[in-house]
């Protein structure tokens, strides 16, 4: 268990409702169009997360300062999210009439749950976070993103890389990832499917650009 801790590039967290803002914001039939990831990415937040599978490994993906940044990948399957609420900062100020930034904020009132998801972050934190059946382990290989990789939960159990010592068993009943309080940074989330039950999406100004949005 780590306390308080930053996972850089490091253990991933779900934030599946990333794409559904992309959706909600396109289809308000606004003349000018913002792009969603151009303020440096996504801020979620929840109260508990779990996922039951989880496999991370290096990768890359766009930012709003570079067209190529690192990040962790991660692919996770049969997610939970408990207390989510997710933000999107967007600066308004080439928008005529408008100046500042605005916010997209959005909630569920209950469970949040996802099928199959993959999602690059750049940094993940989380006031505790435990994993089941973790397997970390390097390979030699040409494609950076095959010579790193985290397993855990019921992905590390479909790898060959997971083996037992001669006094440890890494065997363990629990989901591969549980983090509480957790606050996380990405740029990119593709899922196959979705439930997020009593959906509550808000815009927010802030007309002169201090943090302080009207809500």
């Amino acid at each position: 268990m780590y306390n308080k801790r930053t996972f850089g590039k490091g253990m991933g967290v779900s934030i599946v409702v990333l794409a559904v803002i992309a959706v909600l914001v396109i289809s308000t039939g606004s003349a000018y169009a913002v792009p969603l990831a151009g303020i440096g990415g996504f801020t979620i937040q929840a109260d508990q997360l779990t996922a039951e599978s989880a496999y991370i490994y290096p990768g890359v993906d766009d930012t709003s300062n570079q067209d190529a940044y690192p990040m962790a990948v991660i692919e996770q399957k049969d997610v939970k999210i408990d207390g989510m609420k997710l933000m999107k900062s967007l600066d308004v100020d080439a928008v005529p009439g408008l100046s500042g930034s605005a916010r997209v904020v959005m909630t569920s009132s209950d469970t949040v749950t996802a099928d199959q998801q993959m999602v690059k972050v750049s940094n993940i934190e989380a006031d505790t976070a435990e994993f089941n059946q973790q397997v970390i382990d390097e390979s030699n290989s040409n494609n950076p993103s095959d010579q790193f990789g985290i397993w855990s939960g019921d992905a590390s159990q479909n790898q060959d890389k997971l083996q037992n010592g001669k006094i440890v068993d890494i065997s363990d009943d629990g989901p591969a990832q549980k983090l509480e309080g957790a606050n996380i940074k990405a740029h990119y989330l593709a899922s196959s499917s979705i439930s997020i039950p009593g959906l509550s999406l808000e815009v927010q100004y802030d007309e002169d650009g201090d943090g302080q949005y009207n809500e």
